[in-house]
C-alpha cells in the first residue's frame, strides 16, 4: 500500500483482523476511512506486539480483557501522518507521530478511561489507523537525527511511558531510592530505565527471573540492585533493607498473580512519609494498614498516564535523556509483516518482555 505526500489515500487498506479469541486472524482488505473532524489517519511503521497478546487474542482471553471482537489489535505504535482533517492546525502529512492508545472520555471528567485502541476500538496492526487528533503525539524527528536515535527504537516508548506516569504522580525526585516489583515484565523492566533517567540514586529491581534481573543490573551496575522474590514477607523485607530505606515503591503486579507477599514487603520497606505507586491489576489486596498509618505513607493508584506526561516522556527520548536501543539494554527481537499473523504473536510470547520488543511493521522504514 502506498500513500502520496498530498495525503491522498487508497480505497482500501490491509489489517490483521481477529474475529474472536479462538479463531486464527486473517489479513483483510477494508475500506479506507476518511479523516473526519477531530481525527487523523496514520500509517503505522512499528506496532508493538506484547508478550501476552497471544493469550488475549488467540488463546481464549484467560486474562478476561474487555475486547470488542471482531477487532484489529495494536495499541502503541510509531507512524506517519497519512491524512488530516480540516480542523488540524499544526500537523502535516508525513509527520512522525506516536499513536497513543488511551481513548480519553471528553464528556465524563469523573469517569475512568475504559476504551483503548486495539481492545475496544480498532488499532494499529494495520496499514492505516484512524485515531483522535489528540492521540497522534508529535515526535521531533530532527532531534532523533541529531542524537542518532533510530525510529524503531522510539517504539519502546509504549513500555516506558506507563512507569513514567506513575512516577510523576508520586513526584519522584532525583537522588531517591526506588523499589520496583515485579521488575521482570514489560512495564516493570521498563520502569528501571525510566527511574534511572529521572535521576533515581538507586533502583532496587525485584522479581523471580534471575536472568532478567541480572540484565537490569547490567544497565547501570552502580545504581541498580536486585532482589529475588522469596515468597515470604519477612525475608523480602530483610533483603530489601540491605539497600537502605525506600523512598518510592512502584508495583506492577499482574492480574494472573496469586501470591502478593512481595506487595506487602514493598509497602513495609517504604520509609516514613514515603510513597507507593500502584499500577498493577490486582483485584483485591490486604495491605499493612497500621504501617501505612504510622509511617504516613501516601498510596497513589495510577491508570497509565496523562497526555502531558506522554509528551514529556517523548521529550526525554528525543533528547537522549532516556536512552533507547540495544546499547541501552532495550533490544528489538523481531519485526514481522501483517501476513505473519499468529506466528508473530507466538514469537512474542517466547521472546518479548523486559528489555525486549517485537513489532508488526505494516509500513516499515
Amino acid at each position: 500500500m502506498t500513500s502520496s505526500n498530498s495525503g491522498e489515500l487508497p480505497s482500501t487498506y490491509k489489517a490483521l483482523v481477529f474475529e474472536s479469541a479462538s479463531v486464527p486472524p486473517k489479513v483483510t482488505s477494508l475500506p479506507t476511512p476518511k479523516p473526519d473532524h477531530g481525527t487523523v489517519i496514520v500509517r503505522p511503521l512499528y506496532s508493538w506486539v506484547f508478550n501476552y497478546a497471544v493469550d488475549i487474542f488467540s488463546k481464549g482471553n484467560p486474562r478476561n480483557y474487555s475486547v470488542a471482537f471482531p477487532i484489529i489489535p495494536g495499541a502503541n505504535a510509531i507512524g506517519r501522518v497519512a491524512a488530516l482533517p480540516p480542523d488540524a492546525r499544526n500537523m502535516k502529512v508525513g509527520d512522525l507521530v506516536n499513536i497513543d492508545p488511551i481513548l480519553r472520555e471528553r464528556d465524563g471528567v469523573h469517569q475512568a478511561n475504559v476504551r483503548g485502541l486495539g481492545l475496544t476500538d480498532n488499532g494499529a496492526w494495520a496499514e492505516l489507523v484512524q485515531v483522535p487528533l489528540e492521540n497522534a503525539l508529535p515526535i521531533n524527528e530532527a532531534a532523533l537525527r541529531r542524537n542518532n536515535i533510530a525510529i524503531r527504537d522510539v517504539a519502546f516508548y509504549g513500555q516506558l511511558v506507563v512507569a513514567y506516569g506513575g512516577f510523576r504522580d508520586v513526584d519522584l525526585t532525583a537522588g531517591e531510592t526506588v523499589l520496583i516489583s515485579p521488575a521482570t515484565g514489560n512495564f516493570g523492566g521498563a520502569a528501571v530505565h525510566v527511574a534511572l533517567a529521572m535521576g533515581a540514586g538507586l533502583v532496587i529491581a525485584m522479581g523471580r527471573n534471575e536472568e532478567i534481573l541480572a540484565e537490569l543490573k547490567a544497565v547501570a551496575p552502580e545504581r541498580v540492585e536486585t532482589v529475588v522474590f522469596s515468597g515470604d514477607v519477612d525475608t523480602d523485607v530483610a533483603n530489601i533493607a540491605r539497600y537502605g530505606p525506600v523512598d518510592v515503591y512502584q508495583d506492577f503486579t499482574p492480574l494472573v498473580a496469586t501470591n502478593f507477599s512481595h506487595i506487602q514487603a514493598g509497602i513495609l520497606s517504604v520509609r516514613v512519609n514515603g510513597r507507593v505507586s500502584l499500577m498493577g491489576n490486582v483485584k483485591d489486596l490486604e495491605i499493612p494498614y497500621r504501617a501505612v498509618v504510622y509511617r504516613g505513607l501516601k498510596i497513589q493508584g495510577t491508570l497509565m498516564y496523562t497526555r502531558d506526561q506522554a509528551l514529556d516522556m517523548l521529550k526525554m527520548i528525543e533528547s537522549g535523556t532516556l536512552r533507547v536501543g540495544p546499547d541501552a539494554g532495550l533490544v528489538t527481537k523481531g519485526v514481522f509483516k501483517l501476513e505473519d499473523g499468529l506466528a508473530a504473536l507466538e514469537f512474542a510470547a517466547k521472546e518479548a518482555g523486559a528489555g525486549r520488543a517485537v513489532y508488526f511493521a505494516p509500513n516499515e522504514e
